[in-house]
This record gives structure tokens, sequence and C-alpha cells, in this order.
């Protein structure tokens, strides 16, 4: 619950401290709530805040499902959803929080602005992590969803927060026939954060259906067609680039070293084949994605990235989905990626090719993320992709000597 208390209190500067408390029957109808908050499920183990003053809010708040959520969870959502929207809250839900309502000088009042109307939100903020920010969901007088809204409230955050807006810029050029996006509706700067405004995607109870993994595989497809570049070796590719300039802000000596010795044996080993070009979502993963009639719907585009080789979202999504359920180790990761890449085995293959460029860039991510504010969540992770990436290319260098 803390992490929530301090966003608020940042978010809401100009409020007295926002107080926890318990409710009863008929909290949504009280006059000057809808400043205030309905915890779910509850203030010992807080998942997201609910506007307490607009029953129809409340209700789209837990319409949000996704393509990882299990159908037990999906239920939940939904039986919870129609309990608040028949005004049912004193009875489903204990803990409230209750701000000041006198304060103006508050997001709540600046994303007023950008709608020219009252608004309410739901907040959560997710488990503690580097690129941790507070994600609100904005609704109009009628409950009727407006937009999501990401909160860039450290140095990490704004980076991220800035980064996902122009990747919507870029993405909005372009016309999909198999993925939906969200679109940029406003880009901002609130009280030193970075705030950005983008349009909600209406997610569907079913989010997922029989025909999800081919519709994956065509939005993979069509995303890496839509920015194609002519076909390069890998150490011709901008991400490769990229990678060698963002190497040396690894700040640890020994880490930056094994890392850029790790660089210099892929390129060794795949100096002539040439790979498709084009660009990837950068987290295709379950959790990101829901299928509605004919289209994936995407979100969380802040990693989106031109340039790289056609085939690592697939290579993504294999190993995230995997590790979800088999847990973290040195196996479940070499077992992850060979089940997005089956050719990984042949050294020589594409599939070679594309995941030394994933291990290695999805390496360098983590480990940079452990070097900022709420990196020790990530840092065992980030050194398991490293060791990974080690062995993969001290493997195949072993393959070439033979």
């Amino acid at each position: 619950m803390q992490p929530l208390l301090e966003t608020l209190r940042d978010l809401w500067p100009a409020s007295e401290q926002a107080q926890v408390s318990r409710h009863g029957r008929g909290a949504q109808g009280e006059r000057g709530v809808s400043k205030g908050f309905l915890v779910v499920p509850n203030a010992a183990a807080p998942r997201i805040l609910i506007p307490a003053g607009n029953a129809h809010a409340a209700a789209a708040s837990m319409r949000r499902y996704s393509a990882a959520i299990s159908l037990r969870e999906t239920l939940q959502r939904w039986g919870l959803a129609l309990g608040l929207q028949v005004g049912a809250a004193g009875l489903l839900l204990r803990d409230r929080i209750q701000l000041d309502s006198s304060g103006t000088a508050s997001l709540m009042s600046h994303l007023e602005a950008v709608f020219s109307q009252s608004v309410s939100v739901s907040l959560s903020v997710g488990p503690a992590r580097a690129n941790r920010k507070p994600v609100l969901q904005v609704f109009d007088a009628k409950g009727r969803s407006l937009a999501f809204v990401k909160v860039g409230d450290s140095a990490t955050a704004r980076g991220h927060v800035m980064r996902e807006a122009e990747s919507l810029r870029v993405l909005g050029t372009q016309q999909f026939s198999s993925i939906e996006l969200p679109s940029l509706i406003n880009m901002s700067q609130w009280n030193g954060m970075a705030v950005l405004v983008m349009s909600a995607l209406d997610t569907r109870l079913v989010a997922r259906g029989p025909g999800l993994a081919r519709l994956r595989r065509r939005a993979m497809d069509e995303l890496a067609a839509a920015f194609r570049q002519p076909p390069a070796t890998l150490a011709q590719t901008p991400m490769w680039t990229a990678l060698r300039a963002d190497c040396l802000l690894l700040q640890d000596e020994e880490i930056r070293t094994l890392y850029g010795n790790c660089l210099d044996r892929v390129e060794s080993q795949f100096p002539d084949r040439l790979l498709d070009v084009g660009a990837w979502h950068g987290d295709f993963s379950p959790w990101n994605m829901a299928q509605r009639s004919h289209r994936l719907q995407l979100w969380d585009w802040e990693r989106f990235e031109v340039g790289v080789p056609a085939g690592m979202d697939r290579v993504h999504y294999a190993l995230n989905r995997h590790l979800r359920t088999a847990g973290t180790t040195m196996q479940t990761v070499l077992d992850g990626l060979e089940k997005g890449a089956p050719a990984l085995a042949d050294k020589g293959s594409e599939d070679g090719v594309v995941v030394a460029a994933y291990v290695a860039s999805i390496s360098l991510r983590y480990l940079l993320g452990a070097q900022g504010p709420g990196g020790e969540s990530i840092d065992q992770k980030s050194r398991l992709m490293l060791s990974t990436l080690a062995r993969l290319t001290m493997q195949w260098e072993r393959a070439v000597r033979v």
C-alpha cells in the first residue's frame, strides 16, 4: 500500500495526506467522494484503486482483460464489475482512500484541462522495478473510458514515457490490418513529470481465442514489414550499432568487458549472414495483448524499435511465456529460446542469428536497468541473461572449431 500512498501524494500534492479507511454501504453516493478511491481487492494487498464516486467508472476499471489472465481471473473481474455497476461497492470492497478534494494543483486538474471536462480516474502502480510508473485510466462523468495515462515520475520512467510517446507518433503513420494500438492524444509535462495520454483499447471479455496464435504471427510479420529496411548482416543493423554504443554506459568494468566480448564473438560467428531487417514491439508478451475479432490489440510500446532483425518478437514471446510457468533459470531460459527459435541448435541458421541478437539486446536492457533506482529487482535476471549470452557464444565458437 505504501507505494500507492506515496504516488497519490505526488499526484495530488495540494491534498492533505491520503487516509485509508473502511466504509459501509452507500459510499459511492456520498457527496464529495469523487477524489476518493476504492481499493481492489483490499488495503493489505492493493492492486488497483478505482473511483469511489462513479459506479460506472468503477465497473469499467475492472473490465481490463488481456491474453495473459486466466479464465478464473477473467470471471472474477467480470463479476466484480457487475457488482460495482449495480452499486454494491460497499458490500464488495471494504477499504477506501479519501483525498482532500479542495486541492486544485493535481494531476486530475491537469487531465481535466486536457479533456475540457470533469473526469475520474483509476490508478495502478506495478511491483517494485526499475521502470515502475503510475498508470491511470480516465473516465468521463458517465463512466465512459476516455484514455490511459502513463506518468513518468522518475528519471527512468520519464525516459520510457517519452519514448513510448515517440513510438506512438511513428506507429500512427502506418495503417495496420491485423494490429490495433493506442493513438497518441497528448504528451505534456506536469509538476516535473512526463504525462502521456493515449487512447484506451476496448478489450473484450474473451481476450484470447482459438485463432490467437495465427493472429500473433500475422501481427508480428505485419509490424516487421511496415518498417522493412534492406537486408543486412547483424553488425550492419542499426540495433547492433546502438548496442555497441550503449555498452559503454555499463558502469561495472567487468560486466562491460564481458558484454563487449560477447558482442565480438557474435560478430565473428555471423559475419556474412544477411538478415531481414524491420521493427519489433520489444515486449511482445501475453500481458500486453488481447484478441478482438480479427485484430490483435497491442499496448506498452515503450520498447518499440526499428532496424532490428525480423523475428525477435517471436523469440521474446516464446521465452517469456515459458518463463512465466517454468521459472527463471539458465536451463529454462535456454528451453524458452529454443521454443521461440526451433532451429537454434543449427548455429548457422537464421534462428541462431536472431537469438544472438535478441539475447544481446535483452541482456543490455536488463543490465542498464539494474544500474538505476529500483534496479535491484532485475539485477539477478540481468546477470543470468548475460551468462546465457556468454554461454551461447562460447558454444557456437566451439562448434566452429570442431
